[in-house]
């Protein structure tokens, strides 16, 4: 397989285990589903990033993923990606850096939210400590993996003239 195509199929496995990584952490996850159950402003627990998606950015997310996996496995694989292909990969592959990036600060947002709700109930007595939260590594895996989308369709856009 050339190189181009292993580094987009390699992005869609990385991207998809980030995706499947928690979007937040905390040492306050466990004390979660009983604050949800005195107040349901809590979360009842915490998200993958899959989870937190909304359903029309998971129906767009599968097709993008497998039109990268179509370009990147039809014949002849070893062969680089044809210039339109290329094209395509690097778009999907900046198209989906750029939502993930977006993604990642919204949970960021999400992270001050649930940090400042901890802080509350602490000071209410709920809990013994106001635990902090930060966004989760999942979204650090996530960009690694579009990175390496865009670098595959990159790759296969450059000519093999020097």
């Amino acid at each position: 397989m050339h190189t181009s195509r292993l580094f987009a199929v390699g992005g869609v496995i990385v991207g998809v285990i980030g995706l499947f990584m928690t979007a937040l952490r905390t040492d306050g996850q466990g004390t979660l589903v009983a604050l949800n159950a005195a107040n349901p402003a809590f979360p009842d627990g915490i998200p993958t990033i899959w989870g937190g998606l909304a359903t029309w950015a998971q129906i767009v997310l599968v097709i993008l993923i497998l039109a990268v996996l179509v370009l990147a496995l039809r014949p002849d694989r070893s062969q680089k990606f044809s210039q339109t292909d290329g094209a395509i990969t690097a778009v999907i592959g900046v198209a989906l850096l750029a939502y993930a990036v977006v993604k990642w600060m919204e949970a960021g947002d999400e992270a001050e939210t649930l940090a400042g709700a901890f802080g509350q109930a602490f000071a209410g007595g709920f809990i013994p400590e106001a635990y902090s939260v930060g966004t989760g590594i999942g979204f650090l895996v996530l960009i690694v993996g579009t990175v390496l989308v865009a670098a595959g369709g990159i790759i296969g856009m450059q000519s093999d003239s020097a």
